[in-house]
């Protein structure tokens, strides 16, 4: 992996654990909470973009078009909703998480809550989840 100058070190650390969705969705990643820091509110956006929340937020975050969410090691999210393209959780979230195309929950991931993946999930040894998991239908069925 090559070093982002964009990218702390545990930030860099967190991302290379990411088994399905591809490094270079969070290389750019913009830290919209950080680590010690709360946040409460709604969050929108209608352009392509990554986000990285390290530290508290409660809310909406709904990332329209694409977009990329990465719910770091340690975070805590009590969320109404959360909607993107691509989702990594390492951190503990609270409510509704719907991704659209890649969810993937990392060993340290908690969710309380419903949990809906349009395309492909990946849960890694340790994740748990308390609560729905919505995906696509089977095809033959």
């Amino acid at each position: 992996m090559t070093t982002n100058p964009h990218i702390s070190s545990p930030a860099a650390a967190a991302i290379a654990g990411m088994r399905m969705i591809d490094e270079a969705t969070f290389k750019a990643a913009t830290t919209v909470v950080p680590k010690g820091a709360k946040l409460e509110g709604a969050m929108s956006a209608s352009s392509d973009l990554a986000l990285r929340i390290e530290g508290e937020f409660k809310g909406k975050l709904i990332l329209a078009t694409g977009g990329a969410i990465h719910i770091g090691p340690g975070s805590v999210v009590d969320c109404e909703a959360m909607e993107a393209d691509i989702i990594y959780v390492q951190g503990t979230i609270k409510g509704s998480v719907h991704a659209r195309k890649s969810l993937e929950l990392g060993p340290s991931s908690r969710i309380k809550g419903n949990v809906r993946y349009d395309d492909r999930l990946d849960v890694h040894s340790g994740a748990r989840v308390s609560g729905s998991i919505k995906g696509p239908e089977v095809d033959g069925e």
